[in-house]
């Protein structure tokens, strides 16, 4: 998210981009005035000293540069530069531009790296890349940058010298530091891991100032914060699966929903208030296991953990015939004969029977849902497992033929397709 106006910020989400204005409580959408190759808007930079909007169009493989148009209250994007390098822009997650306008910083997620390009002669030339794992948060502050990911890195902003680089926030991990931002009131830095649900505040030398926050069901939590920054005294979080901008000031804390109330039913949302070190690893430490698939299973991080170790990564896109989105944050509720896997960012539930053995899956049309115990809770209801697993449409355990390989025993301790070793189990079984 980027401020363009007083009151007016422009906010991603991979699809679109939308038009934030705080005064009115409004997202209105933004439309490029022409069409582009592929359109996946992942971060967004307004430029004073360019008037301009830089986007990372993430599966896209560029970086669009943009003037903005207003009309009658309405805002445009005029499409202007359309920015690729074979090196340096592979799959972009973030973008900034200096303040001079000098440099341009770009997370290069598909490319690994954090990659810098100067402006000469109105042209960006590409002057370096430094590897960045999962690189997805870019910022530069004076004479630095910094790029996130799996790690926070410390460059020299001319040379791509590195000067410090952090593994863990505190005494935790680093899962996923998406945004990583200067903190304009103290001149340090602000981001967040959205993977852990955390926003913090680092110094210039990526000491720990402060931390709060964590993902979980309702809004007295978070549900991936994919950025944080401050302008002014006031904080302001991008909850992306809650589709929520939180502003934290000094005269208290606010709420900005994109949609319409959440969570009403909930009678004590404090009671389901998750803690910031809920994590060990991809592991969530504090969730029951269940057996499945004649192992022993606990919700993890885009997958199941068996208790040798092994990873059972939940399907991706379109490979459920009801689900066009990934599984990131799993959580598992279960009654009766059956269980309930389901994801905050995905509207699709996977449904497993312990007695018959059999899989499949359900969309239930929300986003941000969060088990527990017997049911399925969502923004607007809450989902028994019985009535999910009514709806369930089941998958054929022999639908794809064997790769040759064994899952049940070459994958201990290692990754594999849950559906695979699913099918692998049942076939076995039967």
């Amino acid at each position: 998210m980027t401020r363009i106006g007083p009151d007016e910020f422009l906010v991603v989400n991979y699809r679109n981009i939308y038009l934030f204005d705080i005064s009115r409580r409004e997202a209105a959408l933004v439309q490029l005035d022409m069409p582009v190759p592929v359109w996946s808007p992942t971060a967004v930079h307004y430029s004073a000293f360019y008037d301009r909007v830089f986007i990372a169009n993430y599966t896209g493989g560029d970086v669009l540069v943009a003037e903005i148009l207003r009309d009658a209250g309405r805002v445009t994007l005029k499409l202007a530069e359309r920015l690729t390098h074979e090196d340096g822009i592979k799959g972009p997650e973030g973008v900034q531009v200096s303040r001079g306008g000098r440099f341009m910083a770009i997370a290069d997620y598909d490319g690994g790296a954090l990659s810098v390009f100067e402006r000469v002669n109105d042209a960006w030339i590409y002057r370096w890349k430094r590897p960045v794992v999962s690189s997805h948060g870019v910022a530069i502050v004076g004479d630095h940058v910094y790029g996130s990911g799996k790690t926070i890195a410390k460059f020299d902003l001319e040379t791509g010298k590195e000067l410090a680089r952090v593994s863990k926030i505190g005494e935790r991990p680093i899962l996923f530091a998406t945004c990583i931002s200067e903190d304009v009131k103290t001149g340090d830095l602000i981001g967040s891991d959205a993977m852990a649900g955390r926003v913090f505040t680092l110094t210039k030398d990526l000491e720990l100032k402060e931390t709060f926050g964590a993902n979980g069901p309702t809004q007295v939590n978070l549900s991936m914060p994919y950025c944080a920054y401050r302008d002014g005294d006031d904080i302001y979080v991008l909850s992306t699966y809650q589709d929520r901008v939180i502003k934290i000031g000094r005269d208290g804390t606010r709420s900005f929903e994109f949609g319409g109330p959440r969570w009403g039913y909930v009678s004590i949302p404090s009671a389901y208030r998750h803690n910031t070190d809920m994590w060990r690893g991809l592991l969530k430490a504090d969730s029951p296991s269940y057996s499945m698939f004649g192992t022993t299973v606990r919700p993890s991080y885009g997958s199941l953990q068996a208790s040798d170790g092994t990873r059972l990564l939940m399907p991706v896109r379109r490979e459920l015939p009801e689900n066009r989105w990934l599984f990131y944050i799993t959580t598992i509720a279960s009654a009766g004969d059956w269980i309930a896997v389901a994801a905050n960012s995905s509207p699709a539930v996977l449904v497993y029977n312990r007695k018959t053995g059999a899989l499949g899956s359900v969309e239930i049309g929300e986003w941000d849902c969060w088990a527990s115990a017997s049911s399925i809770l969502c923004p607007s209801q809450r989902y028994p497992v019985e009535e999910i697993a009514a709806k369930a449409k089941m998958i054929e355990a022999d639908l794809r033929p064997s790769d040759g390989r064994s899952h049940l025993t070459q994958a201990q301790g290692g990754d594999v397709s849950l559906l695979d070793y699913w099918r692998e189990w049942k076939q076995r079984v039967d």
